[in-house]
C-alpha cells in the first residue's frame, strides 16, 4: 500500500491541526485548573509560559498565547491579584529574550546549521530581513507578531544589536504584551461574569 500523494498529506495535516488545536485546549484548561486551586502560582506559571513563548526553540512546542490569555480570565474569575501573573510573564519574557540574544551572538550565522535551529532556517531567514528592515524596533513589534517572537531576539544577537538598546525594546515590549495578554482578558471577563 503506498502512502503518498495529496490525499494521505492531506490527511496527516489534517491530523496535526486537530492534535495541535486539543494540545492548546488541555493545556489551557490544566493552567486554569492550577491558577484556580494555588492562585499563588501565577507568578511562576506566567514566567514559565512566557519564557516558553519567548525562547527560541521552545516557542514551537508551548500555545504560551492561549495559555497566558485563559490565565487572565482566571484571574478575573477568582480573587487573585493581576500584578504577580504580569510581572511573572514580563520576566519569563526577557529571561528568554536575553537567552535567545545571548545564543544569536554566541553562534552568529552558525546557528542556521545547529539543531534545532536548521529546521526552522526558512522562519530564521524572514526574521533577518525583517530585522534588518526595522533594527531595534523589529524587537519591539517581534514581540507582537507570532512567528517572530522567538526569532528576532535570536537575530538581534546574530546582527550584534547592542544589548542597551535591545533592553530597551524588549523591557517596553515585554510590558505592553504581558498586560495585554493577561489584563485585557480579565478585565472583559469581570464584565462577563
Amino acid at each position: 500500500m503506498r502512502r503518498c500523494g495529496p490525499r494521505y498529506v492531506g490527511a496527516v495535516f489534517a491530523d496535526i491541526l486537530q492534535w495541535s488545536a486539543q494540545f492548546a485546549h488541555d493545556a489551557s484548561a490544566w493552567v486554569t485548573q492550577i491558577a484556580q486551586a494555588h492562585p499563588l502560582w501565577c507568578f511562576p506559571i506566567a514566567f514559565a509560559v512566557a519564557f516558553a513563548e519567548s525562547f527560541a526553540g521552545l516557542s514551537v512546542l508551548i500555545p504560551g498565547f492561549a495559555v497566558l490569555v485563559a490565565l487572565g480570565g482566571v484571574i478575573a474569575a477568582s480573587d487573585i491579584g493581576l500584578f504577580p501573573a504580569i510581572a511573572g510573564a514580563v520576566l519569563g519574557a526577557l529571561c528568554g529574550d536575553v537567552i535567545s540574544w545571548g545564543q544569536g551572538l554566541h553562534y552568529h550565522h552558525q546557528i542556521l546549521h545547529l539543531w534545532p535551529f536548521r529546521k526552522y532556517e526558512a522562519r530564521l531567514e524572514r526574521a533577518l530581513h525583517f530585522f534588518h528592515r526595522w533594527g531595534a524596533w523589529a524587537v519591539f513589534f517581534g514581540r507582537f507578531l507570532g512567528p517572530f517572537r522567538a526569532t528576532v531576539p535570536l537575530v538581534a544577537g546574530m546582527s550584534e544589536l547592542e544589548f542597551r538598546r535591545f533592553m530597551a525594546a524588549s523591557i517596553a515590549s515585554a510590558i505592553l504584551w504581558a498586560f495585554g495578554l493577561l489584563a485585557f482578558p480579565a478585565y472583559v471577563a469581570q464584565f462577563a461574569l
